[in-house]
Formats: C-alpha cells, structure tokens, sequence
C-alpha cells in the first residue's frame, strides 16, 4: 500500500504523540510488539522518546498478534504466560500496543496500578490526519458525561429504524487519542465513545440501509436492506434477503455455543466519533485494509455506531467473541427526548469540533 507520509516525518509524529500522552523526562515507556510489528514505528517511538528524554525499552513476542481483533486471539495467551512480560508491562508509565488488546487481562490489571496505555493501530497517513485536535478531548468527555447522566437513547432514521435504549447500568467510556492520564487506555486516532446498553434494555427495530457499512469483522459496504427486530437486549430475528442478511445470520450461528445461547445475539456497545478530520471514504478507497479503515470508520461526527456480542468492557458478563461493528449514516439520536444528532449531523454545540487548518507536525 502506497503511503503519502514522508517517513522523515514520522518519528516528529510520535513525538508530538507523546507529547500529547504527556510523556517528559524520566517517563518510562514500554513497547509491546511482535515478529510483524512495522519496524519505522518502534525506531520512530525510540527517536521521540530519547528527544523527550524518556527511558524506553521493547518487549516483542515470538507468536504474532492479531492486529484487529480481541487480544485473547494471536499472542494474547502468549503474553499472558510470560510473567517477565507482565513484569516489565506493570513498571511503566506508558505502553505502546501495536494490536487490540482492550480484552486482556493483564492490560486490566496494569491499568488499576495506573499505567496508561496507547493502542497504534492505524498506518502512517492515518496517525497524522486523526492526531487530536484542539477540543477533541472536551468534546468526547462531555459526550461521555452527558451519556452517563442520560437514562434513554432513542435513534431513528428514514430507513426504518425506530430503536429505544435504557441507559445506566453499565458504563460509558470514551477514546480521544492519546493516554494522558493514570489507568487510561485510548487509540491514537480514536475519537469516538462507547455506552453500553442495559443488558435486557433495548427494544425496536434497527434497518441497516445500502450505504451504511460493516468495520468488524468483515469490510464493506451494506448492498441490501437488512431489518432487525430487537427485544429485551437481544436481536430476535435478521430480516433481508441478500447476501448482507444472509452473512449475519451465519455469523450469529456459527458463534452460539447452542442453539439457546444468545449471547452472539446481544446489544453490545452504542456511540459515535467527534473528529472532523476523518474521511468517511475510505473503505470505497482501501477496501478491507485494516490500516486504513480502523480508526476513520470510528472517527466520523454523528455516524451512528450500532454493535452486536459482548459488554465487559463496559462491566457487563458478555464474553462471547461474536463481535459486530456496523456504522449508520443518516440517524437521528436523542437523549431523554432532547435531540443530539439530526439525520447524521451533531446539533449538539458541545459535541461539534472544528477541523484543523494545518496537519504538518513541526520539526
């Protein structure tokens, strides 16, 4: 994949990255990569490091990671089982992660000591047009807040959907994109919150229309109209006859552990992204390349996100892998009745940032 960034600008990139994470002198940092992680990002994390003067030092493991998806999958096992590892993770400051480890146990773990951890997952020209602007990290801790104090979701489109969430028995978390503070865990380029619904608290219908898209785990676009009627917390029946239809009722299948088991079947996290500078293009663009996709489809202001499977991260007991990220153009989303996303734009003033005029990384 051609990349636009001159690679000489990378390591003032993570400079300013870590910068952002509030890393100074003294701060030490630990990498977490693999046999596959891009060796310009550990050399350009080791530059901005020393030119902030801070210790830093790389654990990498033999067993790749998946990039994308739960860490229990690749090498979170393998980790888990290096307790050196797990040692040398608990005496930082800062962790740099180079795949999705948000479910391991020993991220949770090292997060309650206070160290803060950073997820790099995107390419090189993603990393610099999804830097944080000005008041992104406002924006997104207000959204959290208003969502934790909000105790009914309602999101409706054109399309059909006609979808009511109750809201406030697990929690509501949000990424910025940078780790600024102790137990933190954010995505450089992430800029989107998650809320999780109670766990028997939804009810409607959810109409995925052609346009809106899938990010996880496939990568594309939706062709058909796919209907589904949702009762007490889980989806009850998938509507639609394409292929779109078709590969979810097969997903959902495939991960039931019986055929009463309807965990696959959950309401798992709800939200939107804030940041102006993503681009909602990028799978007709890239097509299914991670890099590209992973951070903009989450990114973008006022595109619902509606998901399937699991809730602990948002302190609930959903465990299962069976795991669904479907982007909605085109919703309207309110809050206890008072609107905050009409038909896909965010109305809220609080929520709105502006774009940033000037993307170069200084020298």
């Amino acid at each position: 994949m051609t990349e636009e960034l001159n690679p000489a600008e990378l390591p003032f990139l993570f400079r300013e990255e870590l910068r952002l994470c509030r890393v100074t002198e003294g701060t030490q940092i630990v990498l977490v990569t693999d046999l596959n992680t891009r060796l310009d990002y550990i050399q350009a994390a080791f530059a901005a490091a020393d030119d902030l003067g801070a210790r830093i030092f790389e654990v990498k493991i033999s067993k790749p990671f998946h990039p994308v998806m739960i860490a229990s999958q690749g090498g979170g096992d393998t980790l888990a089982s290096l307790p050196g590892a797990i040692q040398a993770i608990n005496s930082a400051d800062l962790v740099l992660v180079f795949h999705t480890a948000l479910g391991s146990p020993w991220l949770q773990e090292a997060r309650k000591r206070g160290v803060r951890f950073l997820l790099i997952l995107d390419g090189p020209d993603e990393l610099k047009r999804l830097m944080s602007p000005p008041g992104l990290k406002e924006a997104l801790i207000y959204a959290r807040d208003l969502t934790r104090n909000t105790r009914e979701m309602h999101v409706t489109s054109d399309a059909g959907t006609d979808f009511r969430v109750r809201l406030g028995e697990l929690d509501t978390l949000c990424q910025y994109g940078y780790a600024d503070e102790p137990g933190v865990v954010d995505t450089w380029g992430g800029a989107h919150f998650s809320t999780w619904p109670d766990p028997d608290g939804s009810e409607g219908i959810v109409v995925l229309k052609p346009g809106d898209a899938w990010i996880l785990p496939y990568v594309r676009y939706f062709e058909g109209e796919v209907r589904l009627t949702v009762e007490k917390g889980y989806i009850r029946d998938v509507a639609g006859s394409g292929s779109d239809a078709r590969l979810m009722r097969q997903f959902f299948r495939a991960h039931q552990k019986s055929p009463d088991d309807l965990r696959p079947y959950a309401i798992a996290h709800l939200g939107w992204g804030l940041n102006p500078n993503s681009y909602l293009d990028q799978i007709a663009l890239h097509g299914a390349t991670t890099t590209k996709i992973i951070s903009h489809t989450r990114a973008w202001p006022g595109v619902f996100l509606f998901s399937t499977g699991p809730n602990d991260q948002g302190g609930g007991t959903n465990t299962t892998p069976a795991h669904l990220d479907l982007p909605m153009f085109d919703c309207s989303v309110a809050y206890d009745g008072k609107l905050v996303i009409d038909k896909g734009e965010v109305v809220d003033p609080r929520m709105i940032v502006q774009p940033a005029d000037d993307l170069r990384i200084a020298a």
